[in-house]
């Protein structure tokens, strides 16, 4: 049998690839808030976004009812009652 002739090892040749990363700025938070460059603003940014937290929880706080879940309970108990 013939030998190939592209059995000789190839040296010298080494490669890497690394999966790249997109930019993690402005992904989470728009960007032009996060490019907030004094202490004051950030400050302000954070009270109201805290301001806004508090008045959604006393919304949910003073809710009687869920009507989303109620709507989802009432929805499986009519399927169990039809069967």
């Amino acid at each position: 049998m013939a030998k190939s002739p592209n059995t000789t090892p190839i040296n010298g040749i080494s490669y890497s690839w690394t999966q790249p990363y997109p930019s993690m700025e402005g992904f989470f938070v728009p960007k032009e808030l996060f490019e907030r460059t004094t202490q004051e603003e950030q400050e302000i940014t954070v009270s109201n976004e805290l301001a806004r937290l508090d008045h959604l929880e006393e919304e949910v706080q003073s809710m009687l009812t869920y009507p989303d879940a109620e709507a989802i309970i009432n929805k499986i108990t009519k399927e169990i009652k039809d069967d």
